[in-house]
């Protein structure tokens, strides 16, 4: 029976379809050479082209050249991600700041070969090579949060504009002092470490207490969308979002917070054991950017014997002592027991 159903196709139906798919290939190449057209006029006639540093090799720009090629968070670009970009351009501008978080390397050979070192970083090294300029106005915290981080990452340099030297929590009993320090000592809030690959930490005393904390500022009048939660650690962050139930309150991890800014910031680092180790925590670029994302209220929670054992933070722990705001977490910030 199959006989029956067999099509007839001889020499003039192939033909009919070779003729067919020739004319479908010309139409998706004018297809093609029009879109390329559009493409290359739509680039050749801007100003301004934006993309992400492996963007920039799409072939859409691929083989343009441009005068100049600015890198914004240059200090997060690795060095050989950073050149695919600049070969494009006979002048460069790198804006970035070496005090914040380095590039993320994920393999030990490469962090060991120097690619966690950003082309923004290295190039500051040879300031006789290269000029820079430090923009030394900030404008985001009040002068009383600005001092530490201007001392201690920009030597001093960094000033307040004016608008912003004074802000505080208008109204608020929580408008001074502008930096708390809850200190963990003694409590016997120790950090765990998560199973399997033994990276993360937590600590679950610690989160509880920020819990209520955040409770408190909110039943005090502070609006959730303007406290932010930070911690070093993702299983912490996990743990605080599993806890917290506040869905205006964002909480994160201290890379997921950088470039951003709440009027309250609170700072979990976890971080409490016997044997006064940090781990990465000293590397404090990563602390310097949770304690730079608050404009007008910083509360940082830890262990001060843990981390004083480390002499950045000890300095930090006697900036809030300064401000009258070193307290044990046995006190209430304004007097109000929360343990």
């Amino acid at each position: 029976m199959a006989h029956k159903y067999k099509k007839n196709f001889g020499k003039s139906e192939r033909d009919q379809r070779k003729a067919l798919f020739d004319e479908a290939h010309k139409i998706m190449k004018e297809v093609g050479n029009t879109e390329q057209y559009i493409i290359d006029d739509l680039v050749a006639k801007a100003q301004v082209i934006t993309a992400t540093l492996v963007g920039s090799n799409h072939y859409t720009v691929r083989n343009v050249k441009f005068q100049t090629v600015v890198i914004d968070e240059a200090g997060q670009a690795t060095e050989p991600v950073a050149w695919s970009a600049l070969l494009h351009a006979d002048r460069a501008i790198l804006a970035g700041d070496p005090c914040q978080l380095p590039p993320t390397v994920v393999s030990d050979r490469a962090r060991k070969a120097g690619f966690e070192v950003s082309l923004l970083e290295r190039l500051l090294a040879m300031p006789e090579s290269v000029p820079s300029v430090l923009l030394n106005t900030q404008y985001r915290m009040s002068e009383a949060l600005a001092l530490f981080p201007s001392v201690e990452s920009y030597g001093g340099r960094l000033l307040s504009h004016v608008d912003n030297a004074d802000i505080r929590l208008s109204g608020s009993e929580w408008s001074e002092p502008p930096f708390l320090f809850i200190d963990t000592a003694g409590a016997g809030w120790e950090e765990r470490q998560e199973e399997g690959n033994g990276v993360s930490r937590w600590n679950p005393a610690e989160a509880d207490y920020l819990v209520r904390l955040t409770h408190r500022l909110v039943e005090e009048g502070i609006f959730e969308a303007d406290i932010g939660l930070i911690t070093p650690y993702a299983a912490q962050a996990r743990l605080l979002r599993e806890r917290l139930g506040r869905a205006e309150v964002e909480i994160d991890s201290v890379d997921g917070f950088q470039g951003r800014e709440k009027d309250v910031i609170l700072v979990s680092l976890v971080r409490s054991n016997d044997t006064a180790e940090i781990g990465f925590l000293a590397e404090t670029r990563r602390t310097h950017v949770a304690i730079t994302r608050a404009r007008k209220l910083l509360v940082l929670v830890g262990d001060s014997v843990t981390l004083g054992s480390h002499p950045w933070y000890q300095r930090l722990i006697d900036r809030a002592a300064e401000m009258a705001g070193h307290r044990s977490v046995y006190e209430d910030p304004i007097g109000i027991d929360l343990v």
